[in-house]
């Protein structure tokens, strides 16, 4: 005998709620909800709550929270292209209610803008294709009007009335295959516009825009009331966003509620905007704390989607000018964030429509090996997934490292494995470091001076007492002591300056703490060794000869950092850098900084001279020999002096030989007006021959022209422009058509960079937005904060109803019905 009362298995119990659930689901389909969807209007809501009587009392009451979820009713109401797989050609329109609704509320595309070259119709003496002049038609009183009824089907290669086909009626531009025969158009459009069919579908397409001709009137104007406010809580929402992420300030605080004091510049921004925007207080007090389960669109997660639309719209705009531009180039550089993550900042330059070189930040790309076959294979994937063809690649800049810039194995040699055009141009103000970096370590007595600076600064900064002390030794206005740094080298010479300008007041301040009895004894022994190392004349000697070198290598180092600056002129400067060391060179010089050195130390003699001079002890097999000894100041301009000064010069020519053999491929460009026809001609080929896919031979006959026309004009005979220049005189005279093969030269020569400074300011960007505070913000968050922060000028051009319109879309919960 069966158990009846064994309970059931799990797999039972699985089935029998399946079965129950499907039964719910069922019935529910067929109870019908018309009557919520009969609510009250909003329309007296919305019209309250912008007027200036704000109190809550006198609001009428508003629907329940399932009646006016904007899910149900903004989402909804938004059917995109796509949803209903709608297409611009009106040959490819499957006429149902759902088309007509979404083209009566989107309006049509008539196609205007597209090739006509499939409408080709063969007569029998011509050929004839569709004019642009049909679009419009002319009124007898000489007005034109346009015919935005009229639309063309590149498929069929035939135009359709719109109204017409929508509405379906009969005539030859409504059916099927539409009308083309060209030869009859201007009668066969006049005739079809006059006609009774064509009008009355016209009046029927205007009544179905309008709500108050539509069965559903009521219905349709709780939507419409629904949406505008919720438009407008979005409008303010978005609002506050962008302006906080344009200044990379942080959003959220401890607590996400309104009137509490750590709620965050989020919601602090939203309660000030409330202030004076009866509206939103309105909003606020009703929903601004009722936290989960209600629709108020101010929480912290609407305000992560819309940064991140927001970024998706920044990148999209940042990638289409790309697309346009067609030549870019690429830098990248990676850093470790406050978490220790190394981040990769991957940056693209490329020239605008106006001419002017742009460089563009992409995304951060965390936990990037440093091994240059991974970094190699994450800037290719990073180029496909922007849909950015790593075959218009015309440069490529990093840093010095080996990983980066190796010839043989570094990432710049595997880009070229896959595009050989994409010339590698070592970053220009990192090497000038490195020239300052290598002459400061080119003889013991520069170590000696970076050191002894750097402990200058630690004695007095590392004391309040000793720091207000010097302080107060020093003269209006002028600059305090300056700490160094291994990357900056901006640093080396303000520290520098600061020593040259105030010598003698912090010698001053060091014989003070000397002879301070007060003081310990390891701090006076301390402050009598700074000031025997710097009272000396050496010492003084490279502080103003330092203070020199480096405030021409800070001048042309901030130059190198400018986004506009070109080959040229980077080969200029590096030739300018030369130029003056060799003059300095000179004995003539050296005797200047002698004796302001000598007036400034008040020392006479060098430490060399003060010294003993030990005597060796002839060996009884030896011949005494009478060598010459050289006098301090000899030695000191041999040993110290010159060596600087030749490291320098040796560096900057070696490193500066990278940007000349690229540059003298462009160089004949900006040379035109000075250069004779062989030249010219000479180095049209090379440049042909160097991009054969990118040019071809009319580039000679161009440069020909070009230089005619330059030499023939008064105001460009003799002058010399850069290669940003000549671009812009080509643009703004409209030349670009006569001189294409040397616009694309320019266009490649102005996208490719001479530094990676943009990757560096995007570290700033980093630090700001992930500091310690908000270490443990998201990869995904972190890069549409970083684009948003970075890109704020493409950022503020961003229209409002594009990205609540999108909001709209991401939330939309319509299912299609087949």
């Amino acid at each position: 005998m069966s158990n009846t009362n064994k309970p059931l298995s799990g797999f039972q119990k699985r089935k029998k709620n399946l079965e129950k659930l499907l039964k719910e689901k069922e019935l529910l389909r067929k109870v019908p909800k018309m009557d919520s969807f009969f609510a009250s209007s909003r329309s007296n809501n919305l019209n309250v709550l912008v007027s200036n009587d704000c109190s809550e009392d006198n609001q009428p009451e508003r629907v329940s929270e399932k009646e006016k979820s904007p899910q149900n009713l903004i989402s909804e109401n938004i059917i995109t292209q796509n949803e209903r797989s709608i297409s611009d050609d009106p040959a490819k329109w499957v006429l149902d209610d759902a088309t007509i609704e979404y083209l009566v509320l989107n309006g049509v595309k008539q196609n205007m803008d597209i090739d006509f070259s499939s409408s080709k119709r063969q007569y029998a003496d011509t050929t004839r294709f569709l004019s642009l002049s049909l679009f419009s038609r002319k009124l007898p009183n000489g007005e034109i009007q346009p015919r935005p009824w009229l639309i063309f089907s590149k498929t069929k290669g035939t135009v359709f009335c719109a109204p017409c086909k929508l509405f379906k009626k009969s005539g030859s531009l409504s059916n099927d295959e539409g009308y083309n025969d060209w030869k009859n158009a201007g009668q066969r459009m006049k005739e079809h516009e006059n006609s009774d069919d064509h009008r009355s579908a016209c009046a029927k397409l205007l009544a179905r825009k309008n709500a108050g001709g539509r069965i559903d009137e009521r219905l349709v104007l709780q939507m419409e009331e629904e949406i505008k406010y919720w438009h407008e809580v979005l409008r303010r929402v978005v609002a506050v966003v962008r302006s906080l992420s344009a200044r990379g300030l942080p959003f959220r605080g401890s607590e996400e509620k309104f009137g509490l004091r750590n709620s965050g510049n989020y919601i602090m921004s939203l309660e000030l905007l409330a202030e004076f925007d009866p509206f939103l207080n309105i909003h606020i007090k009703r929903y601004g704390n009722k936290g989960s389960g209600t629709t108020s669109y101010l929480s912290s997660k609407v305000c992560d989607e819309i940064i991140d639309i927001m970024a998706k719209k920044v990148i999209s705009t940042i990638v289409t000018e790309i697309r346009q531009a067609k030549y870019f180039s690429i830098s990248i550089d990676s850093t470790p964030d406050i978490s220790h993550v190394d981040q990769l900042s991957f940056i693209v330059r490329y020239v605008s429509k106006e001419g002017c070189p742009i460089e563009r930040f992409i995304r951060f790309i965390p936990n990037c090996s440093h091994k240059a076959k991974d970094m190699a294979t994450i800037v290719l994937q990073t180029l496909k997934n922007y849909d950015l063809d790593i075959a218009n690649c015309r440069g490529q800049s990093y840093d010095n490292a080996s990983n980066m810039s190796g010839a043989y194995s570094g990432l710049q040699a595997r880009i070229k494995e896959v595009n050989s055009l994409a010339v590698f141009v070592p970053c220009s103000a990192h090497s000038l470091n490195l020239v300052g970096s290598c002459a400061a370590e080119s003889c013991e007595a520069a170590i000696s001076f970076f050191s002894n600076l750097q402990a200058l600064y630690n004695f007095f900064s590392i004391s309040t007492h000793r720091w207000g002390l010097l302080v107060s030794k020093l003269k209006p206005n002028s600059t305090v002591l300056k700490s160094l740094s291994q990357t900056r080298w901006s640093a080396q010479g303000d520290a520098c300056k600061s020593l040259c300008i105030s010598w003698i007041e912090i010698m001053e301040a060091l014989k003070i703490i000397a002879n301070d009895m007060s003081e310990k004894p390891s701090t006076r022994f301390e402050a009598s060794g700074l000031l025997n190392c710097f009272g000396s004349l050496e010492m003084c000697f490279l502080t103003l000869m330092w203070n020199d070198v480096l405030e021409r290598f800070n001048k042309v180092s901030k130059s190198l950092q400018s986004v506009d600056i070109g080959l040229g002129t980077v080969v200029e400067l590096y030739h300018s850098l030369v130029t003056y060391l060799e003059g300095i060179r000179e004995d003539g010089i050296f005797d200047i900084y002698e004796s302001r050195a000598i007036e400034l130390s008040g020392e006479q003699n060098y430490t060399y001279d003060l010294k003993r001079k030990p005597k060796r002890k002839v060996q009884f097999d030896e011949v005494k020999r009478n060598d010459t000894e050289l006098s301090g100041r000899n030695r000191f301009r041999v040993t110290t002096y010159k060596v600087i000064i030749d490291r320098l010069i040796t560096e900057l020519q070696r490193r500066g030989t990278a940007y000349e053999k690229l540059s003298n491929k462009f160089d004949f460009l900006t040379k035109l007006n000075i250069l004779n026809t062989q030249e010219v001609c000479e180095g049209a080929f090379n440049l042909k021959d160097f991009y054969p896919g990118d040019l071809d031979e009319n580039i000679k006959n161009e440069c020909l022209h070009l230089q005619a026309h330059l030499l023939s004009t008064e105001a460009t005979k003799e002058k010399k422009m850069s290669s940003l220049e000549l671009y812009k005189f080509i643009l703004e005279n409209g030349f670009i058509d006569i001189y294409p093969n040397i616009g694309i030269s320019l266009r490649m020569l102005l996208s490719t960079p001479v530094s990676n400074c943009s990757a560096e300011r995007s570290f700033s960007a980093l630090k700001r937005i992930k500091n310690y505070l908000r270490s443990n913000t998201e990869e995904k968050r972190l890069t549409s904060l970083a684009v948003l922060y970075i890109e704020s000028e493409v950022m503020q051009a961003v229209d409002y109803s594009e990205v609540i319109r999108s909001f709209a879309e991401q939330k939309a919960r319509r299912v299609k019905i087949c």
